[in-house]
Formats: C-alpha cells, structure tokens, sequence
C-alpha cells in the first residue's frame, strides 16, 4: 500500500510593519508550532551593510525575500509539524503589494501572487498603540499604515480567505488565531 504524501496547511500571518505579527510567530513556536520568520529584516540587513535599501533596489531585495519565500513555501510539506500546520510571517503575495505602493511592479510581480496558494491569511491591521520603529523599521506609523490596502487587495486579488485578527494582547491574539484554524 503506498503512503499518503502529507500536507500541512500553510497558515500566513500578513500586515504591514509594527502590526504584531513577530510577537505572535513567536508566541505560536513557544506552543509548538512550526513557524517559518520573516525574511525581509536579514536581508534588508545584507543590503544596508552594501550602502543600499528598498527605496535603491527595490527589485534587486525583492528578487531576494522571493527566494526565501519561494524556499520556505516549497518547504511546508517537508516538515513534520504540530495539526499538520505551518505558519509564515508573511507571505509571498507581500512582495507585490510593497511593489504595488512603490509603483515599481511588473506584469511578472502582479502574476506571482497566482502562482502560490495559502490556506487562509489571518491579517494584522496597523496599530498605533504597539507600533515602534526599529534600525531595520524605519518607517513612521502613517507610512505603515499606507502598505494595508496594498497587502489587503494582494491577497483579496489572489481569492484566499483572510479573517482580520483584532487588536488584542498576544496571548488573546494567539488563541484567536488557534480558533480560526480551518
């Protein structure tokens, strides 16, 4: 009898910058949870300590987080995981939305989002209370804010279900999230 090739469902949490999604990734690997990070803050990371940025190359860091992304995407179904569950902080459709409000997309971005497929989306809206700015976080909150539609029609384009996650603590954030598993 052959085995049944395992799928775990790929869980996004999706949101501009400051909005909770790392603290609750975090909060979700402390349960258990396989839980795939960011890709964006190594690499704008990389690209600083080369004197650039996103605003400089955006195509170039785009090409980069894609890479990793595409990687950690291919990879959901390598792991043995908790509920058959893998979460990402954010996820590849976040590339085209961040080129969408630059107005520096492409025929090959705005194509990618179909080309990837996420079981559900839980969405963190911008939040001022917890907003705070970083060395990699440089943006002031109304810029965070502005990236939202972007993301939101990005993944409303694509067809996935995305449920808003309500402004609460991380511990209440997370059980929302649990009791929203499809």
């Amino acid at each position: 009898m052959l085995s049944e090739k395992k799928i775990n469902k790929r869980i996004v949490l999706a949101g501009g910058p400051g909005t909770g999604k790392t603290s609750v990734i975090n909060a979700l690997k402390k349960e258990r949870f396989y839980c795939f990070e960011e890709a964006a803050r190594e690499i704008f990371n990389e690209f600083k300590l080369k004197g650039s940025n996103f605003k400089t190359e955006p195509i170039k860091i785009s090409e980069n987080i894609l890479d990793k992304r595409r990687h950690d995407f291919e990879s959901a179904n390598l792991i043995n995981c908790k509920e058959s569950i893998v979460f990402y902080d954010r996820g590849i459709h976040e590339i085209t939305a961040y080129l969408n409000l630059i107005g520096n997309s492409s025929k090959y971005w705005d194509e990618l989002p179909f080309k990837y497929n996420y079981d559900l989306i839980f969405l963190f809206e911008p939040w001022k209370e917890i907003y705070k700015k970083d060395e990699n976080r440089v943006e002031d909150f109304s810029d965070a804010q502005k990236i939202s539609p972007f993301i939101v029609n990005t993944y409303r384009k694509s067809g996935i279900n995305m449920i808003k996650v309500p402004n609460l603590s991380i511990e209440e954030r997370v059980k929302f999230i649990l009791n929203n598993l499809p």
